[in-house]
């Protein structure tokens, strides 16, 4: 029974990095320089190979083959862990073929029954794809950022704020620039002892009493205003500026602005105010809410004639209600 050639090839488009292939069972990491080129191109460099001063020599399908440069390829195992790995490549249509020197060194091997590879020393295990009847380790474009590298672009800006640094990162839509970029950013900032001594620093909660004592409901301020062709009370506190206002529906008087007085204000809790600034009106300047007044042991403040801003706190905040 013969297999099928296309299922069972190692060669593989010459533009497309596929990954590492682990089931060929290479005693030594090789790639082809087709495969090292793509890979090149997949992160945005330069596709000519690094020189290496002992080239090795590989033997494949019963033939000897010099290699003609190295290529540095960074292979994610985890989110946060990547095998830095120095390859040679021959000029050859080979993918990049992860050997057993590899897998012995950092402990992993491939379960061929849950396709994934794990990785001992890590505790981790990495899903696998299988392509060209082969097992390959494809990461695509997934390939995240070192720290060595953020380091890198951190010095390049000037020591820009992590946030800063990621936006101008997500403007220029760089594809590796994800949420967990800025994560990284942050811990890149706080092992840089440069950021860490020009950052500013950090904010604090300062309280401090003003130079006069504040006493809630020592001093209110009220104002009869009119809000689309209806009567407002408004009453203010001058040391906390709490307020509260209420609506007159019906014939507005002297009892009835006291009633609605008391009823919109704490008086129940906190007694009745020592002093009550009035503005000028009719109701509030009649001798009958001068009774009142007194009969509550509360003693009137009136505004002077023409004195249209002598409530001061209480005025400004009929902003707020209009």
């Amino acid at each position: 029974m013969e297999e099928d050639a296309a299922l069972v090839t190692l060669l593989t488009d010459v533009d497309v990095f596929h990954g590492a292939c682990l089931d060929t069972g290479a005693q030594r990491t090789v790639i082809g320089n087709s495969q090292a080129k793509a890979y090149l191109a997949s992160i945005c460099r330069d596709a000519k190979l690094a020189t290496s001063k002992d080239l090795g020599r590989y033997r494949l399908g019963g033939g000897s083959y010099v290699t003609i440069g190295i290529v540095h390829i960074r292979v994610p195992i985890a989110e946060d862990f990547f095998l830095p790995l120095t390859v040679n490549s021959m000029d050859l249509n080979l993918p990049f073929l992860m050997g057993l020197d590899i897998l012995d060194v950092y402990r992993m091997y491939f379960n061929n029954m849950t396709n994934h590879l794990v990785c001992i020393n890590e505790v981790v295990s990495v899903p696998l794809v299988r392509n060209f009847g082969h097992v390959y380790l494809d990461w695509g474009s997934s390939i995240l950022y070192t720290f060595p590298e953020l380091q890198r672009n951190l010095k390049n800006f000037y020591h820009a704020k992590p946030e800063r640094l990621y936006a101008l990162m997500r403007r220029a839509k760089d594809e590796h620039a994800t949420p967990k970029t800025l994560r990284q950013l942050e811990n890149v900032t706080e092992a840089c002892d440069l950021c860490q001594r020009l950052a500013q620093e950090p904010s604090r909660f300062r309280v401090a009493m003003p130079d006069e004592d504040i006493c809630f409901n020592k001093r209110v301020m009220i104002d009869i205003m009119t809000l689309e062709q209806t009567s407002v009370l408004h009453g203010v506190d001058r040391d906390t500026l709490f307020s509260a206002a209420t609506f007159f529906h019906n014939k507005m008087d002297t009892k009835s602005v006291w009633e609605a007085f008391l009823c919109i204000w704490v008086s129940a809790y906190a007694g009745y105010p020592e002093q009550l600034h009035a503005d000028k009106g009719k109701n509030l300047q009649s001798q009958e809410w001068k009774q009142m007044m007194r009969n509550a042991r509360i003693k009137p403040l009136d505004s002077g004639i023409e004195s249209h801003n002598s409530l001061v706190a209480g005025e400004l905040y009929h902003m707020m209600l209009r």
